[in-house]
């Protein structure tokens, strides 16, 4: 399978929204993507709604993002409405580092409450 990306901004949000599989296949690309995009302008977030596989490489690129907005004192969000991809995170121990909602309006009211309080590391 692929992923598919694209990017929309909603209210001065940056949203990057992903489709497919997040994986070993297709996380070069991703990085590749994500490489032009401002992560510290604007608030981020990242709509997996429809992504169906994330593994390991996937999670590897979303911490590296968390690092690169966090160094430049940005904010990122992750949307993820499903228990399913949740539970990849709570089993890694990056549940806290990230900020969830189950839609952008919940990922934003996160993100106002400040930040997430465990560093991540790759």
């Amino acid at each position: 399978m692929s992923l598919d990306v694209t990017t929309e901004t909603r209210d001065g949000v940056t949203l990057v929204i992903l489709g497919g599989e997040l994986d070993i296949y297709t996380v070069a690309g991703f990085r590749q993507y994500l490489e032009g995009i401002d992560a510290v302008a604007a608030p981020l977030v990242i709509d997996l709604t429809d992504v169906s596989l994330l593994d390991s490489s996937g999670l590897g690129a979303l911490v590296s993002l968390l690092n690169r907005v966090r160094a430049g004192d940005g904010r990122l969000g992750l949307i993820c409405p499903h228990r399913r991809l949740r539970r990849v995170f709570e089993i890694t121990g990056l549940r806290r580092a990230f900020t969830f909602g189950d839609d952008l309006e919940g990922v934003l009211a996160g993100l106002a409450e400040g930040p997430a309080s465990s560093p991540a590391t790759t």
